[in-house]
């Protein structure tokens, strides 16, 4: 199965006030460097799988590396891990979606950037996930599953939370499109862009949320 890497498009969701560091930082830094260097970002996940990716689960085909080492993405916009985040399940406040903007880019730049990177076949907070790093076995993910709207069921949901991982330090322009929840979130993300060199495309895709 032969794909097309510059349509595979990946997607790193993060609450719009982490953004200010980001810019600063000209990119996203894994959990692991985030916290070696003591910085503190607005959490949207869970705490207790956020420390399983950092000291538990492994990343074979990169060198038994931990997950928290990786910045990750999803394969799909309004991912299940955004419906957890805004059913309050994750300790922050019901129908916060709002706040969360998309960071979008393609497979296609993300392993052209000379780093380690792998995907995953679901979570890669799970322990029973299965990791790679050769495209040819993109074809074991359920890109069914992963494009459809409907993954109703803790089978279908696995399926559908599967990461595209990119090891220690995704750079800012490499970042092509930022995906918003509404036209308020997007001013505030063009407000925060003003200056910046070449910025990713601002978009209202409310179609992406809940």
């Amino acid at each position: 199965m032969t794909m097309d890497l510059t349509k595979i498009l990946i997607y790193h969701i993060t609450d719009v006030s982490n953004l200010p560091n980001i810019l600063a930082a000209g990119g996203m830094h894994s959990e692991a460097n985030l916290q070696m260097a003591g910085v503190q970002p607005t959490i949207i996940g869970h705490s207790n799988i956020k420390q399983r990716r950092l000291h538990e689960i492994t990343v074979p085909c990169c060198g038994n590396r931990f997950v928290g080492e990786f910045v990750p993405f999803y394969f799909c916009p309004r991912s299940p891990m955004l419906f957890t985040i805004n059913r309050g399940n994750t300790g922050r406040t019901s129908g916060c979606q709002n706040q969360i903007v998309h960071l979008v880019s393609s497979m296609e730049i993300a392993t052209g950037l000379g780093k380690e990177w792998a995907f995953s076949s679901g979570n890669a907070g799970a322990y029973l996930t299965d990791f790679f790093a050769d495209v040819a076995d993109l074809s074991k993910l359920d890109w069914g599953i992963i494009r459809s709207t409907d993954w109703a069921g803790e089978f279908r949901r696995d399926k559908k939370a599967a990461e595209f991982l990119v090891a220690d330090f995704f750079p800012w322009a490499a970042v092509r499109e930022i995906g918003c929840y509404n036209s308020s979130t997007k001013q505030v993300v063009e407000t925060l862009l003003q200056g910046q060199a070449n910025p990713p495309k601002v978009v209202e895709r409310s179609d992406w949320y809940y």
